[in-house]
């Protein structure tokens, strides 16, 4: 019953707040303009992660009390690189920052997260595991920055990720993480009501780097418990396809002699949507591959056999492989905002 007040709580609030958010998009001048580049046809309001921060911090707190947790230096520190990662993308989505701007204030999120104690499960504060960590998280903020390039495709993706890791915590009695999922969950879902196509609001830079900031916490959270490093599989398969995505958009960009910063209509989704012509079925296709993911993840969970996670990591990764040769072959149709 907790979870699910944490749940409505974050919900609730998400759905309330998004209209003024709106509102405030269009006052403030945080408006995302229809460009060659772009793909949708008016401006259209970019504070949807004020909404999401909304709900978010109101559960992060709520969640505290509820499940009476101590505000402990990790849990602090987690929270201040939440609170910089959602203000650096607020700057970006008013003044169009640069790669390397964004990139630095990316690192900052993840010293704050690192060194406050957050890497203290499977992945530990060695000098190597700090490199992995700093990819792990610098990449999976990118990877939901990227996704976000289709309405409600990065919320979908993210409410399904973190049902799947809240499902995770629960399973393994870790209360704290379990209320950060739910939270995160409840706020995409709402939001999807007012971001699915056709879309009244974006999340701007400003949601999709939290959303990849929380998601890519979740996964060092749920070592916390464990004793080998095969269960590394399990976050990596609930955040399969924003790793599938970035991994495909990066390497098709390089083979190109593209810069992969350069936006492109040419991420998994726009492919899967110039054979389906249709962006709601793309979002429903992607949803899908996600759940499933998800699904996998959560069953290895209830066995201890090693050959197990490596049977669904080589067969998971094999049918991504062919996916992304596939779609390396569906024709670019343009630019579009990444």
């Amino acid at each position: 019953m907790p979870y699910l007040a944490l749940f409505l709580v974050a919900a609730i609030l998400v759905v309330s707040v998004t209209p003024l958010a709106r509102q405030a998009a269009v006052r403030w001048g945080f408006l995302d303009v229809p460009s060659n580049r772009k793909v949708h046809k008016k401006p259209t309001p970019l504070l949807g992660g004020l909404a999401i921060m909304a709900g978010f911090l109101a559960t992060f707190f709520v969640g505290v009390r509820l499940i009476d947790v101590e505000l402990t230096f990790p849990l602090v520190g987690f929270l201040l690189g939440a609170i910089w990662i959602f203000m650096l993308g607020l700057i970006d989505d008013k003044l169009n920052l640069g790669s390397v701007p964004k990139l630095v204030g990316q690192v900052v999120a993840c010293a704050l997260l690192f060194f406050s104690g957050n890497t203290n499960g499977l992945i530990t504060n060695a000098p190597l595991d700090l490199v992995l960590s700093l990819v792990w998280v610098v990449g999976l903020m990118n990877a939901l920055n990227f996704l976000d390039n289709m309405d409600g495709l990065a919320t979908g993706v993210t409410f399904l990720a973190a049902m799947g890791f809240f499902t995770l915590f629960v399973l393994q009695g870790q209360a704290f993480p379990a209320v950060i999922a739910i939270g995160l969950a409840g706020s995409a879902l709402a939001f999807l009501l007012f971001n699915f196509h056709p879309a009244s609001i974006f999340l701007g830079d400003a949601g999709s780097l939290l959303y990849g900031y929380v998601l890519a916490t979740l996964g060092l959270m749920s070592t916390w418990h464990q004793d080998s490093y095969v269960s590394l599989i399990i976050p990596v398969l609930i955040l399969g396809y924003p790793i599938f995505d970035v991994s495909f958009v990066v390497l098709t960009r390089i083979a190109r002699g593209t810069h992969v910063a350069t936006p492109g209509k040419d991420h998994t989704s726009h492919r899967l949507g110039t054979l389906l012509e249709n962006v709601r079925g793309t979002a429903g296709v992607v949803y899908a591959v996600c759940l499933v993911l998800a699904l996998v993840a959560v069953g290895l969970h209830f066995t201890e056999e090693v050959s197990a996670y490596w049977v669904a990591f080589i067969v998971t990764a094999g049918l991504l492989l062919t996916l992304g040769a596939v779609l390396s072959r569906v024709p670019i149709q343009g630019a579009a905002r990444d």
